[in-house]
Formats: structure tokens, sequence, C-alpha cells
């Protein structure tokens, strides 16, 4: 299930800019995108208010057909090839509203991984359902980025689209054979079940934690496409930076797992923060040359692709150890509209903000304020870590510096020792 999803992503959601930006967007809608990405969590108020009434599968399973029906519109929208501000708003709906029907079903996908893994080895498990998922985040951006070229009309997005659709197919058949525990009885609705998960001290810190990092990502991570092609990065080679990202994940979860599953996420979270507050610095060096920016790109995806599993790994461990079955549905969807308060936020402002600058020939120290901009928001990651530090059992565990003086992560069971 988690595959196929990465796979229909693929198709349509990681092309989702370069779709947009081939009808003419600036980057203020690019942002809007983004935003979208957030608001469209609302939708799991819906989701907890049905699953009472489908159950598990059935709202996942059904809310990967409805959100069919958008996709249709894109396909129609990118064969039709017009160009201009109405199409872009178009195309905007249209990906918003097939994220908001899938957010019904994502209502129990944390629920869903809880019934389906045991604790002790869920950093073993995590990995290895993530190193399948970017398997396919791998390939399918290889041959999608090589299918679309470097500056592709809006036709060629047509068929991605449609493959997007067969494998969503795929999807509902999929989600109908998962196995859901029971749901814990609740005398509140909908609204009063995430009032009381976010009374709770855990849930309330992860959510602060949360609503910080999105913000941040928001405002930088969805300008990258725009800064990247505006350095002369072509369509191809930016979905093919995606394959790049893909193949860090790849490489380091196995190791990650295990650092989680021994130490517990405050090591992991930790080092993947402040490495990633870090590598914001190196956009003041972006550069032009054709082969260096490339390369550059690369280095910069692998890294950002080894980091972001990592912190993804501490953080779902974090979530895991801060929600309990009692109220298993809202306390998991309380931390992610926290999550998207932030990315709301980010997304509408750093969209703004990034339109005005990108535009600007105002210059820092010698560098283009608009690298400026995104370094300096990027390395704000900071605030997170020290947000990292109040998140529950965080004084229990391992920290990273006693992390590698035990060895980090310790042998995998079975493996012989140097």
């Amino acid at each position: 299930m988690a595959v196929l999803g990465s796979v229909g992503d693929t198709f349509i959601a990681s092309v989702a800019p370069l779709f947009m930006l081939s009808l003419g967007s600036t980057p203020f809608y690019i942002g809007l995108l983004t935003t979208t990405e957030h608001v469209q969590k609302i939708a799991r108020i819906i989701g907890i208010r049905l699953v009472v009434h489908t159950g598990k599968a059935r709202l996942m399973a059904g809310s990967r057909a409805l959100a069919i029906l958008p996709v249709l519109g894109l396909c129609h929208l990118a064969w039709q090839g017009t160009i201009g501000t109405t199409p872009v708003v178009v195309s905007l709906l249209l990906f918003a509203g097939r994220e908001f029907i899938r957010q019904a079903g994502n209502t129990v996908w944390w629920a869903m991984i809880q019934d389906n893994t045991a604790g002790d080895a869920f950093g073993a498990f995590m990995a290895r359902l993530r190193i399948r998922q970017r398997a396919a985040s791998l390939v399918v951006p290889l041959i999608v980025g090589w299918y679309l070229g470097t500056s592709p009309s809006p036709g060629r997005f047509g068929w991605p689209f449609a493959a997007g659709i067969l494998v969503s197919l795929l999807s509902v058949w999929w989600a109908l054979g998962i196995k859901g525990g029971p749901l814990a009885e609740q005398e509140e609705g909908a609204f009063g079940q995430l009032r009381s998960a976010i009374r709770t001290p855990a849930v309330a810190w992860l959510s602060i934690f949360m609503a910080t990092y999105q913000l941040i990502y928001s405002a930088t991570g969805s300008m990258w496409v725009v800064a990247l092609r505006n350095q002369g990065v072509g369509a191809m080679a930016f979905v093919w930076m995606g394959s790049i990202a893909a193949l860090g994940q790849m490489i380091s979860l196995t190791w990650w797992g295990r650092l989680v599953d021994a130490y517990g996420p405050r090591s992991t979270l930790s080092t993947t923060l402040l490495l990633k507050a870090g590598l914001g610095l190196t956009w003041l060096f972006l550069p032009t040359e054709f082969t260096i920016l490339h390369v550059w790109s690369a280095l910069f995806y692998l890294a950002w692709g080894i980091l972001d599993s990592g912190q993804n790994m501490g953080r779902t461990q974090a979530m895991m150890d801060a929600v309990t079955e009692e109220n298993q549905v809202a306390g998991f969807n309380a931390i992610m509209y926290a999550g998207s308060l932030g990315g709301i936020v980010g997304g509408v402002g750093g969209g703004w903000v990034f339109g005005l600058v990108s535009e600007s020939t105002i210059t820092w120290s010698g560098y283009p304020i608009s690298l400026v901009y995104l370094a300096g928001i990027q390395a704000a990651t900071f605030v997170v870590y020290l947000l990292s530090r109040k998140l529950a059992g965080y004084t229990d565990q391992t920290s990273t510096r006693d992390a590698v003086r035990s060895g980090m992560p310790p042998k995998a069971e079975g493996e012989p020792p140097a």
C-alpha cells in the first residue's frame, strides 16, 4: 500500500509544481500549492466521523477511489494545453481536491501502522517499509524525468497523470486487504476527541514541534524548484533529484532504524535537525556553471534524503511514544493538524516572500537576497532541535554523545563483531 502510494505520488504530486510552471505559474501559486497540502488535512475531521461506520481499511480504500476523479480533470487540463492564470488556478484546485479526498483516508494511516507493528522492532519495520517506498521513488522519477524532458509542455504531463490513475486503482484493491485493530469506544465527538488529545503534554509538545518544523520547511522546500529552475536546472534533471533523494533515504534507512530501536528517537532527531540547519547554509554557494550546478543539486538532494529519512524515523517513533491506543485516531491527527497549521503559514508566507526576493537585485554581503532567504530560513531548523528536547521520554533516552560512545548504531543481531 505504501509503495503504491509512493508510485502514484511520483506520477501526480511530485510533478505538480512543474506542471503548474508549464502552465505559467508564479512562485506565489507554487507556495499556495504547498499550503493546500496542509489545509487539506481538515478532511481528517470527516475521516474521524466516518471511520466508526466504515472501519479503517474501507475508509482508506474509499478515499483512494474517489481521489481518482480530480486526476481525470488534470488529464483533461494537460491535454487541453491552455496556458494562463485560469489553468494554473484550476490545476491548483484539482491537486488540492485530490489530496483533500485522500486525507480523509489518511486519518487512519498511523493508527493502522500502530495496529500492525510490534513496538520493540518498530524502527526495523519502518526501515523495511520505507526502503520499499524509496526503491519505487528511485526508479519511477527516472522514467518520468526522461519522458518529460527539459522544458515540457502541459500536454506531456497527461500520460503520467493517467498512469497515476492506474496505480490508484491498484492501491484501492490493496487497501481492502489490510487488517486494522478495533476502534476504542469514544464518548466525545470528533472535535472533543481532538481537544482531549491535545491536552496531553506529550501530544502538545510534539504538536508544537511539528508545527514549527513544517512552517520552516514549507517556507523553503517548495521554493527549491523555483530557485533551481531560475538557475538553469531543467525539468528532467529536477525530477531526477527526487530519485537522488530517494537513494539517500534507501542507503540510510536501515541504519536509522537500528539507531531508533536501540536508543530511542532522541539522538536521531538531534543529529538530523542540526545537520539540516547547517545544510541550509549551502544555498549561499549555489553555483551558476551548468555542470557544477547539477553536481551541487545532486549532492544537496542526496544529503537531504539521508537526513530526512532519519528525521522521519525519529519523529514517527516519537509519535508512537506520545499517542496512546485509548485515543489513537484523534491523537495522531491532532499532531498532523498542528503540522498543517505551521505548513499553511510557511507555504503562504514563503511563497509570497520568495516571489518578492527572487525578482529583487538586492544582495547581502555579495549573496543574492533570494539565496540568503533560503539559507536563513532553513538554518532556523535549529529552533526545532531545541523543541525536540521537550518531547516525551527525552531525558530517559540515550544522548547522541553516549550513542556514539556505545556504537552508533549497534551491530544488527547476528552480525559478527569487527
